[in-house]
């Protein structure tokens, strides 16, 4: 059995390391061949499911239903941030949300992780297609994980709507560090992110609100599958397109404005490409075009779920 002194030394050689050459309190990440494993990870899942505090795949599906919650939020901020500032709030706020889990083709358990973020001292939002999971697991447990590589238990679901892309979580703990939800952006606002795109770690990136639309989760096969939904009857929501960057592996990352507020949250991303050829223009140069110039992409579009969704999940208390 490791023993606390043990695990604190193994936790600090995996933490993200803080070297001279930034300001004090900033991570620097190790990637590439030197990335170290998710030992410290494991070894803290390993413990909490041992000790039966994670909840189950049986668990997650019997409180997938849940469509609502009573929380009380923090009030929205009005006053604009530094963006050092705004870093930092974004980067602790930032939760890590996944799975624990294994396939019968699987020898050890592994760890798959997206994005999420606090709202109360106990509780965070995530994407409803992150706490999905594929019909093939055969073992699985909900896990989440602060940027210091901190795992916390996912004690229950709170609220979810798939159709919304939105999912309330509570966490075994009282010291997270919430964002305030915020309706107030327009198109114009500046807007930040922080997410672990294609698990390049703690990636922040900022750009401003393009536009906002109203349209189907472009996974909404999921929702409807098995016949439980006809399609045509799932809800629509609102989406916030914005210049930000992020990729897989930042779904659920709050998206932030200049107040430190969450405006919405990472759901998707969608790649514009050119047209492609005239299937019946079968000339010599139609085909020699088709060999040599491979579609490019004319635009990748951002969007993010808006923070109306989550709020929409639940109920204030005073």
């Amino acid at each position: 059995m490791t023993s606390p002194r043990n695990l604190a030394v193994l936790l600090s050689l995996f933490l993200p390391a803080i070297a001279q050459a930034q300001a004090p309190g900033v991570p620097v990440y190790v990637e590439g061949g030197d990335a170290p494993p998710d030992a410290a990870i494991q070894m803290q899942c390993r413990a909490l499911k041992k000790n039966g505090e994670l909840i189950d795949l049986k668990k997650v599906d019997e409180q997938m239903g849940r469509k609502t919650c009573s929380l009380k939020l923090p009030k929205p901020g009005a006053a604009k941030l530094e963006r050092r500032e705004l870093w930092q709030r974004a980067r602790k706020s930032h939760i890590r949300v996944g799975w624990l889990d294994k396939t019968e083709d699987d020898k050890e358990f592994k760890v798959e992780l997206s994005g999420g973020y606090a709202i109360t001292n106990d509780t965070i939002v995530t994407c409803g297609h992150v706490i999905g999971h594929d019909d093939d697991l055969t073992e699985g447990y909900l896990i989440a994980v602060d940027d210091d590589d901190k795992v916390y238990p996912v004690t229950e679901i709170l609220a979810v709507n798939l159709a919304t892309d939105c999912a309330i979580l509570r966490l075994k703990t009282d010291q997270l560090t919430p964002l305030p939800l915020s309706t107030d952006v327009v198109p114009g606002d500046k807007v930040c992110c922080f997410s672990d795109p294609v698990d390049r770690r703690g990636f922040f990136a900022e750009g401003i609100v393009n536009r906002f639309i109203k349209r189907r989760f472009l996974h909404d096969e999921e929702i409807s599958a098995d016949g439980r939904k006809d399609p045509s009857s799932v809800e629509s929501p609102v989406w916030m397109c914005v210049t930000d960057d992020w990729a897989q592996g930042s779904s659920g990352s709050a998206v932030v404005d200049e107040c430190g507020n969450a405006v919405g949250h990472v759901s998707e991303i969608q790649p514009v490409l050119e047209d492609p050829l005239d299937p019946e223009d079968d000339t010599e140069a139609a085909k020699h075009k088709a060999e040599t110039e491979p579609r490019g992409t004319v635009i990748i579009f951002h969007e993010a779920i808006v923070a109306q969704n989550v709020l929409s999940l639940i109920k204030p208390t005073p």
